[in-house]
């Protein structure tokens, strides 16, 4: 494992004073599995008040981020480095915290603290992979395994459970059956765990790229721990052409076709059916119809998006997804132009709806996919085109003003209902945009 000038340092420097230093976790085992390393954390037998006496004695900035548990902050060459002392930690309270730590001087106490094998792997590049628990036979395995026992474990931290659940969906990991035991038998102390933990978490794992992810949550009883609204749509059949599978069965797999897309857009396809169940109906031959589904589910994620503690800005943006998801669309200019005024012509918001569409596609009937998707595909290539010859309208283009309808006679809300109508007519073909046409459009539509 080659490590950074930087952490060598810091090595350097404990080591001149007579402590020891390794590079612990995450970025162990990432190296393992060969994968990037982007942050190290660094565990040492300095005590907490050693280590702030150490660096500020060579003037370095250190910062006392959980001093009480022993984890600072050092601020070195740019990089912030988290420092903790090895600790041993007791019973846990509500699921989540220890109730007391101690500091020791045995890294394999400190080891035997943490969640996973794949985790409890230390590194020095003199002393070599410190492994008391077998984490890299583990990681060779591509196995998720408690260190010690998996109900202990999952029952002290509850964020254990989804942090099981995330390094599955990115490492490609399995989980090994004891571990799952304890997952499925201690879910409920999800509720233990804080909204913004849960949303960190959750986020991460729908940015795995993880095949049938939902289905996953879902077999972890988890899923509607986070989401209680995807209760209502678990194997919820679709009685229409345009649907082979039941509605968590296509969200699933529309979610499968995100790959690569961004966190706003995956959870746009996750809510994007929930208001299904809340405005089926039935016609006489017995198809079902959803009128009205996207604003539902637009409501529902909203709500939920606000519980989980997203951002406005986020939520604002995952809704305006949703809510257009099933806008229709087709490789025509005129209907391309009116797609883009609905949305004060932000292309690429209208290209994040079409990527929402595209996938929600791949999940529809097999026999109406090709047409269904290719529709899209094409609808984009011309969106782009449109772009670079800037053929959008909007309201401020129009030949002629408020000014111009005050003159001719309309007021009040019909001044603005006009203003409409012109739009409405330049969209479907900008040809019309002169001051003679749209005042002659006027008059004929005032009389």
């Amino acid at each position: 494992m080659l490590l950074p000038q930087y952490i060598l340092d810091i090595f350097a420097i404990y080591e001149a004073n007579g402590y020891e230093a390794f590079v612990v976790g995450g970025c162990v085992r990432d190296a393992i599995c060969k994968r990037n390393c982007h942050d190290y954390d660094v565990i040492t037998n300095a005590l907490p008040q050693e280590t702030i006496a150490l660096f500020q004695q060579i003037g370095l900035h250190i910062l006392p981020t959980g001093f009480a548990h022993g984890t600072l902050t050092l601020i070195y060459q740019e990089h912030f480095i988290e420092i903790t002392t090895y600790r041993k930690e007791d019973d846990y309270i509500d699921h989540r915290r220890p109730a007391n730590i101690s500091f020791t001087k045995s890294i394999y106490e400190d080891l035997k603290r943490r969640d996973f094998t794949i985790n409890a792997i230390a590194y020095h590049p003199v002393h070599g992979l410190i492994d008391p628990f077998c984490g890299i036979k583990d990681i060779h395995r591509r196995t998720i395994r408690c260190v010690g026992d998996p109900n202990k474990r999952m029952e002290e931290d509850a964020l254990r459970i989804l942090r099981a659940l995330r390094f599955s969906a990115q490492l490609s990991f399995t989980i090994e059956e004891k571990t799952w035991q304890a997952i499925l038998t201690h879910a409920m102390d999800i509720d233990y765990v804080s909204k913004e933990r849960i949303q960190a978490e959750f986020n991460q794992y729908l940015c795995s790229d993880k095949p049938n992810a939902l289905h996953f949550l879902r077999a972890a009883n988890v899923l509607e721990l986070i989401l209680p609204e995807m209760q209502r749509i678990y194997d919820a059949p679709q009685p229409t052409p345009w649907h082979a599978y039941d509605i968590f069965t296509h969200t699933d797999i529309a979610l499968n076709h995100s790959k690569g897309y961004n966190l706003e857009k995956k959870l746009a396809i996750v809510f994007h059916d929930l208001g299904k169940p809340l405005c089926e109906s039935f016609d006489e031959k017995g198809i079902v119809h959803y009128h009205g589904h996207a604003e539902i589910s637009k409501e529902i994620a909203k709500q939920r998006l606000k519980q989980l503690h997203y951002s406005n800005t986020a939520i604002k943006y995952i809704t305006t997804l949703i809510a257009f998801h099933d806008y229709y669309v087709c490789p025509k200019r005129k209907v391309l132009r009116r797609f883009l005024s609905k949305l004060d012509n932000d292309i690429e918001l209208a290209l994040d709806i079409l990527d929402i569409q595209l996938a929600d596609n791949h999940a529809k009937h097999p026999k109406l996919q090709k047409e269904l998707i290719e529709n899209i595909l094409a609808s984009k290539a011309l969106l782009l085109q449109m772009q670079k010859e800037q053929d959008m309208i909007q309201r401020k283009d129009l030949a002629v003003n408020g000014h111009d309808i005050i003159a001719l006679g309309y007021q009040g809300a019909d001044i603005k209902k006009a203003l409409e109508m012109l739009y409405q007519t330049v969209i479907d073909d900008p040809s019309q945009n002169t001051k003679d046409n749209l005042l002659s459009l006027l008059k004929t539509f005032k009389s």
